[in-house]
């Protein structure tokens, strides 16, 4: 008797246990919802920042056109537009970052993505966002992206072992200090990152980056990138 009745509890404990086959695809789906419901919610704060802004600006007009552009209070109106529209902008860009879609990256490598604004929050087209070392040399290993209409770019280092003789990506292997620099459509270098990027392995790291406001060259492209991504500088005439 005692036999049996331990053999129908072991049978009926097997029998309750849950069904764990879908549980990856349940959780996969349950994320993509709460993203989808923090993008709407994103989308839907930007429009409210951007009505808020259109209404701002319309009463500043009212003010300049009755008191003119000198008028103190037209001059806090025309502060609280612009003030209105930057977080409105800030909030149209977390928006793209939460909306874009995550790039493949292999396991054995890693990714670098994200976009390029200008002082005011309007994405740059054309601009060469490369990889350098403490030393500014050009990280060829790890290729280089354009930026897209959109101010979009994707790095994408698959990863693996280096070619025999190929000694560009033998240095990647003592794993330098790595900076994220970008040119202009003019082959102007605008932008060096003031801290270190750091890969994660088969990760996707995404980065929003605001050009500096004073659009002042910081040295010359390295030699390498000029070769391969960047167009040519005309020489002036004597």
């Amino acid at each position: 008797m005692f036999t049996t009745m331990a053999t129908d509890s072991k049978t009926t404990t097997s029998d309750t246990q849950p069904d764990m086959s879908g549980i990856g695809d349940h959780v996969t789906s349950n994320l993509t919802c709460a993203d989808n419901v923090a993008a709407l919610r994103l989308q839907t704060l930007t429009w409210v920042h951007q009505a808020r802004a259109a209404q701002l600006s319309r009463t500043a007009a009212t003010l300049k056109k009755r008191y003119g552009s000198d008028d103190p209070g037209v001059k806090s109106a025309e502060a609280a537009v612009a003030a209105a529209n930057a977080d409105a902008a800030r909030v149209a860009l977390v928006h793209q970052q939460v909306t874009t879609p995550e790039p493949h990256v292999a396991s054995s490598g890693w990714v670098l993505h994200g976009r390029v604004f200008d002082p005011e929050l309007k994405p740059v087209s054309g601009f060469t966002v490369f990889l350098v070392d403490t030393a500014k040399a050009y990280q060829q290993a790890y290729g280089f992206a354009y930026t897209d209409d959109t101010g979009y770019f994707l790095i994408n280092y698959p990863g693996g072992d280096p070619a025999p003789g190929d000694k560009a990506t033998k240095k990647t292997q003592a794993q330098p200090q790595l900076f994220i620099e970008i040119a202009d459509d003019k082959a102007k270098p605008v932008y060096l990152s003031p801290t270190e990027f750091q890969p994660m392995l088969a990760r996707a790291t995404y980065h929003n980056i605001i050009l500096p406001a004073d659009d002042q060259a910081i040295g010359t492209p390295p030699a390498e990138i000029r070769a391969v991504a960047l167009p040519k500088t005309k020489k002036k005439k004597p």
